[in-house]
């Protein structure tokens, strides 16, 4: 922390039961060195005991009461946390240390897990404003999705990912890739790009590139330009003769097929032409289960101040300090 800057007030809020117990201890490292070299002067820490807890506290911070909110935990905690604080509007800025299974905005951001590396984040205080998604009312920072593989989040046992980390997906999703892959879902898409009706297999509506932990998918993505990216499925993609499904898909062959449509938007409407099978098909948001079709999103540009190493701050444009 530079010499005359004045110490912050922090608010943690975590997840004891996500990611290993390697982040559980970095977290401890990390409070306990802000506190040491004078970046914090008070720091307050909230364990979530079960679901909407980390939404709640959020939602009650006032403006003012801390400088920099930590959130850590998986996924579905961050989206709890990014949920509270759009709610309540504290304004402080959120820091994510990630220690979930994925963890995929996290990765397209760089965010540290290193302690040494996240507490110098903090002492740098760098800003970035980032887009925020609203689907169906519910806030969300990564991805909102439905069809092939969106259930592997709901299905996988959350033992099985503590164990094996991502490759749970993966393997969850090779093991059940030719049932998923039968299904179709006739919709009608609508956006200021494009009007049309099609029978989806898969639907990804991404704020970043990395999606379900294929760390490039969405390679068009930039989580501040007000849009986000539309991946459809239309069909099941062909696949080249003795060539294995899950090495297609992780290596992004998939994206050359024709049964591929990509595109870049700021809102739209996806709703189903059949109701039966329209109360079949789960809804995704930030790999927490959200209902079914319809699907309506929309892009908040720039809603939220998230805290980012000095380079990922400046590869955005313009950015803010912590008021230290």
């Amino acid at each position: 922390m530079q010499k005359g800057v004045c110490p912050i007030k922090i608010k943690v809020i975590m997840n004891p039961k996500s990611g290993r117990r390697v982040i559980q201890k970095n977290l401890e490292i990390i409070l306990g060195r802000l506190l040491l070299e004078g970046t914090a002067e008070q720091i307050s820490v909230s364990p979530t005991k079960a679901r909407g807890d980390a939404r709640d506290t959020a939602a009650r911070l006032q403006p003012g009461e801390f400088d920099l909110v930590i959130g850590c935990g998986g996924d579905g905690t961050i989206n709890e946390i990014l949920h509270g604080l759009m709610q309540g509007g504290c304004g402080a800025p959120l820091a994510i240390l990630a220690a979930g299974t994925s963890n995929d905005f996290a990765y397209s951001m760089k965010l540290p897990q290193d302690p040494e590396e996240f507490c110098r984040m903090v002492q740098e205080g760098q800003q970035r404003l980032v887009d925020v998604g609203m689907a169906n009312g519910r806030y969300f920072i990564n991805v909102a999705s439905f069809g092939a593989f969106t259930e592997i989040a709901h299905s996988t046992q959350q033992d099985f990912k503590g164990v094996l980390g991502k490759l749970a997906y993966y393997l969850t999703g090779v093991w059940s890739a030719p049932e998923q892959l039968a299904t179709l879902v006739p919709v009608r898409i609508s956006s200021p790009e494009h009007t049309m009706e099609a029978e989806l297999r898969l639907c990804l509506i991404a704020n970043s590139m990395s999606v379900g932990s294929i760390r490039w998918l969405m390679h068009k993505a930039d989580v501040s330009d007000g849009k986000f990216d539309v991946l459809l499925v239309k069909k099941k993609p062909l696949l080249p003769k003795d060539t294995d499904f899950s090495s297609y898909i992780l290596n992004g062959d998939f994206l050359n097929d024709p049964a591929i449509q990509y595109f870049q938007t700021d809102s739209i409407r996806i709703e189903s032409l059949d109701e039966e099978i329209s109360r079949s098909v789960e809804l995704d948001v930030d790999g927490e289960f959200c209902g079914h079709l319809p699907l309506e999103v929309r892009v908040l540009h720039k809603a939220l101040p998230l805290l980012v190493p000095r380079a990922a701050a400046a590869a955005g444009g313009r950015s803010t300090a912590l008021p230290m």
